[in-house]
């Protein structure tokens, strides 16, 4: 009998705690569905998958700010450092191969003639007047004056910041610029050498120093000297203002392309495809430090390179030995 009358008072308690947690079923219900944050985060991440990226083909450093350039007018820029990146307007929808900086103005060149400006910090871009359709694919800046160079096989100059072109130069497979000592010098296929000490007026051909055979894709001046990088791994240098060339050891028998070569903190660093080779010794000696990234340019400034690939990768370092990948897929 006692059983009988304790079985429905345990009953009744056992339902009372379990149908009533807070006195409203609905609000329990509601608090075990996803809120819209958990929603939000998923859109961002399939927006993140679906983005197209593009190549970055050149970077340069000027008024604290980095800006790299490439595919489809991409222009990205950053002014801390390479931590974080903003979106440049394009200017155009051609690509964009590589970009210096000078008098407080960046100028990019690229395809089909593509020669843009920007006083801004990368931000905002307006077009140069050159009048003719040949790619450019180097621009370098020294002594108040821009000098392109294209796959025309001509040399063009700028002397009001890139606003206006005009060709100085003929014949000459030159693919990259750099200046230093009041001298520019360029590189280019078939161990192309190429050097102005007039501003770009007149230009002569320097020693190719058996280079004949490589396509040389970049190079820079520093601690007075110009070194160029190519094709196979192939590593040039000169002390006279580029009228003569010798090779470098690349390191390590690297035989993989280098695209591009930069000084910074007395350390050159030098990238290519899967491979960054690091010289502290004045360039005397490289040693490859990475056979992982492939960079298509590289630059320095205030402290940190910054190299650029495909799929806008960008990466940083402080020594060229450890990277870090900061944007990109």
């Amino acid at each position: 009998m006692k059983n009988k009358l304790l079985f429905p008072i345990i009953f009744a308690f056992i339902f009372s705690s379990c149908s009533d947690f807070s006195g409203n079923e609905d609000e329990v219900e509601a608090s075990l569905k996803p809120g819209p944050k958990a929603k939000k985060v998923k859109e961002e991440e399939e927006e993140e998958e679906t983005r197209e990226y593009f190549e970055l083909n050149g970077i340069t450093f000027g008024n604290n700010t980095f800006v790299a350039v490439g595919e489809k007018g991409t222009v990205r820029y950053s002014s801390d450092n390479g931590t974080t990146w903003d979106n440049g307007t394009r200017g155009t929808t051609s690509e964009l191969n590589e970009i210096a900086y000078g008098d407080s103005t960046f100028v990019a060149v690229g395809q089909s003639g593509t020669n843009l400006y920007s006083s801004d910090n990368g931000v905002s871009w307006d077009n140069g007047t050159w009048g003719r359709t040949d790619h450019f694919t180097g621009v370098a800046f020294g002594n108040n004056t821009f000098i392109g160079v294209s796959a025309g096989e001509y040399l063009t100059r700028s002397t009001d910041n890139g606003s206006s072109w005009g060709k100085k130069g003929q014949g000459v497979k030159v693919l990259k610029m750099a200046f230093g000592n009041s001298t520019f010098v360029g590189c280019g296929a078939s161990g192309a050498i190429t050097h102005s000490e007039d501003n770009g007026l007149g230009w002569s051909t320097g020693d190719l120093s058996g280079s004949s055979n490589y396509t040389l894709e970049g190079i820079t001046f520093g601690n007075n000297m110009f070194f160029s990088v190519g094709s196979s791994g192939k590593l040039i240098k000169s002390t006279d203002n580029g009228s003569n060339f010798d090779d470098v050891d690349s390191g390590q028998a690297v035989t993989r392309d280098l695209n591009s070569i930069v000084i910074g903190n007395n350390t050159f660093v030098a990238v290519g495809d899967r491979t960054v080779i690091v010289s502290t010794d004045n360039g005397s000696n490289f040693i490859e430090k990475q056979t992982t990234y492939s960079f298509n340019d590289v630059t320095f400034g205030n402290g940190v390179f910054v190299a650029v690939g495909d799929n806008e990768i960008i990466y940083t370092s402080t020594d060229g030995n450890e990277w870090t990948k900061v944007y990109g897929k």
